[in-house]
């Protein structure tokens, strides 16, 4: 679930490369595409084993408080309901800024909570660089853990930016973005494929398909396991928000499904 969760709000390694990785030549343009800006808005949505079993609930907010002229401030929240919160009981809240110029990331702070500790995770992006500072205490003992890692690479997204760059273009049949997505502590490659248009739940969609590898610490790619395959469907329209999320996941099928659309 958490890992899911990660997903749904639709995601550090050390040490400095100078040689380009192989698949650097797979990252497209990291310039915004022309679609007109997000509005502020409140988006609330449902998570469910095969669309059925009830297993929590996510809400993002788009121009959160802390928004400015240069600055969108993202919000996230959620955690785990009913069955799927007595088998792993997991809450979080994330808070995002946004470049708007850009879409770039500036800042991610995370705090997660399951059955076994509460994690804060603080991520900060740089010119050429993403510190990750992640602080850890175990409900057995208590006791605070510091990890700090850092991941040398650019340009990189976030959760937030990821969407919000997505949505920014065309996306005509059949195209495909590549970018760097650092969402915690790690870093994967993520390839988005739009898969066409149809409906879905009466309304207007555009289907994309996401994959996900992770970055190791050489800079090799690794098969992320825990996610067989991810299909997303967003609005096709002005709005371009996430209408459905699924995942082939280690624990089955889970999906994310948007109830309410608030405008702020």
């Amino acid at each position: 679930m958490k890992t899911i969760l990660g997903l749904a709000v639709l995601f550090c390694i050390s040490g400095i490369h100078a040689a380009e990785p192989a698949w650097a030549a797979r990252i497209t343009s990291q310039k915004p595409g022309t679609h007109p800006a997000i509005v502020p808005q409140k988006l609330h949505y449902t998570l469910s084993w095969n669309g059925q079993v009830a297993a929590g609930a996510v809400e993002f907010t788009f121009g959160s408080k802390g928004t400015t002229a240069q600055t969108l401030q993202c919000f996230c929240e959620g955690g785990s309901q009913g069955v799927a919160a007595k088998l792993f009981p997991y809450r979080f809240d994330m808070t995002g800024k946004v470049h708007r110029t850009n879409l770039s990331p500036q800042l991610v702070h995370c705090n997660e909570t399951d059955d076994k500790e509460t994690l804060v995770t603080t991520v900060k992006f740089q010119a050429n660089q993403v510190r990750v500072t992640e602080v850890s205490r175990p409900h057995s003992t208590g006791v605070d853990s510091t990890t700090n890692k850092d991941f040398s690479y650019t340009p990189v997204f976030d959760a937030f930016s990821a969407m919000l760059f997505i949505r920014s273009h065309k996306l005509a049949d059949g195209d495909s973005l590549s970018q760097v997505l650092h969402p915690f502590k790690s870093p994967y490659l993520a390839t988005v494929r739009v898969l066409g248009r149809e409906k879905i739940h009466g309304k207007d969609a555009i289907k994309l398909s996401i994959g996900l590898e992770k970055i190791k610490s050489d800079l090799s790619l690794k098969p992320y396991a825990k996610m067989k395959t991810a299909t997303l469907w967003i609005s096709d329209d002005q709005h371009r928000i996430p209408l459905e999320l699924r995942v082939a996941a280690f624990i089955g099928d889970v999906r994310m499904t948007l109830k309410k659309q608030e405008m702020l």
